[in-house]
């Protein structure tokens, strides 16, 4: 798995955000072909939703990556608990690794700052081995 923290390490440092560097090192893992326009979409959910501190870019990246894999296009194609239960368990996978889903709290000093970069690497790891897994396709 330490490529897939590379890799992720190599597009943050090509400029891309949180949300950006989950969904492009995911897309390419993964092999997701994810359509130009998902990273566009998602561009705007860095820095925790437009900059504002809230949900962490980084999980909002991994559950747009579980939509892509588990979502649906209709309301007849599938339940909501069908299609929310991979991201909830992802999701308390993730709380119980980081603590908390805010961007804010998690560059605290109070929380104990953990640098983005981390947050990132660490995220798309837990993302893929969760998807691969649990056999998510």
């Amino acid at each position: 798995m330490e490529d897939v923290k590379e890799i992720a390490a190599n597009y943050f440092k090509l400029g891309n955000n949180c949300v950006e560097t989950v969904l492009k090192t995911s897309n390419d893992v993964l092999e997701l072909q994810l359509p130009e326009e998902t990273f566009r979409m998602a561009s705007i959910l860095g820095g925790g939703i437009g900059g504002s501190g809230c949900a962490c870019g980084a999980l909002t990246g991994a559950s747009l990556v579980l939509g892509a894999l588990t979502g649906r296009s209709n309301p007849q194609e599938k339940t909501k608990q069908e299609m929310n239960a991979p991201v909830h368990e992802f999701y308390n996978i993730w709380i119980k690794h980081f603590g908390v889903a805010c961007c804010r709290v998690l560059k605290s000093p109070a929380h104990g700052v953990v640098p983005c970069s981390e947050i990132m690497a660490v995220t798309v790891e837990m993302l893929v081995r969760f998807v691969k897994e649990r056999g998510i396709r």
